[in-house]
């Protein structure tokens, strides 16, 4: 009879497994809110071990910055808003003829920057020809998304808006449950609050959210509110563009 061969060895010295240690934090609606785990000082070839052990699968979410490593399965809640974000931005961007190119939760990173992150939603604007053909974003050779938006229900969106810094965001939208900020950088490359987009000049923060938070219809469908926002697009948002430009 043979000898039993040995079970092999894992070649990781990340948890075992990621899913596990993304759903040990603290207790939480799973519906509802995000689940977040944060592993210290684990370095960036940690980060690129639990990035490996990830693979293609969209979760657990990494912000990686000067050796720590947060790791984000988003609730319900937070997935919602996302959504939403993108239903209202890409027809919004269509009728003022806003060129962009979509790149949602791509990794942004750097080691020479000692972070990276992966926001909800990424766009390029004025960038946008320079990597529409791209199937990998390469920040040493590559620009950064003009625009990124991260929405936070659980835990603080600092790491990520220090990393978008870092990476040379022009632009980062921190969506909580308190509502809806714009931060731009300033000609020292810090972040600071402003009053309006640079992308979309035209909008609000008050009024951006309203739309991502708008209730759905009697249906329970996003239908009536595609609706609503057709009808606000054509009798609202064009007729302010066409007053701006008077």
């Amino acid at each position: 009879m043979s000898p039993t061969a040995p079970a092999p060895q894992s070649t990781t010295s990340v948890p075992d497994p990621i899913a596990r240690t993304v759903g040990s934090g603290v207790r939480l609606d799973p519906f509802e809110r995000d689940q977040v785990v944060v592993l210290g000082g684990i370095g960036w070839s940690g980060y690129e071990e639990v990035f490996s052990v990830r693979g293609d699968r969209a979760r657990p979410r990494l912000t990686y910055l000067d050796g720590d490593l947060l790791l984000m399965s988003p609730g319900h809640s937070h997935e919602r808003d996302k959504e939403r974000f993108l239903m209202f931005l890409a027809p919004v961007a269509h009728a003022l003829r806003i060129r962009f190119h979509a790149a949602g939760s791509t990794t942004y990173r750097r080691r020479k920057k000692d972070g990276g992150f992966e926001p909800d939603l990424s766009f390029y604007f004025s960038n946008s020809r320079r990597v529409r053909d791209k199937t990998n974003i390469d920040l040493d050779i590559d620009p950064p998304p003009d625009l990124a938006i991260e929405v936070v229900y659980s835990h603080s969106a600092e790491a990520a808006v220090e990393v978008s810094r870092r990476l040379g965001v022009p632009e980062i939208w921190v969506c909580d449950e308190e509502g809806l900020k714009f931060l731009v950088l300033d000609e020292a490359g810090r972040y600071v609050p402003s009053g309006s987009s640079r992308v979309f000049p035209l909008l609000t923060a008050e009024e951006i959210v309203s739309w991502v938070r708008r209730p759905e219809g009697d249906e329970g469908s996003d239908l009536e509110w595609l609706d609503d926002l057709s009808s606000w697009i054509r009798n609202v948002l064009l007729p302010r563009m066409n007053n701006a430009g008077e």
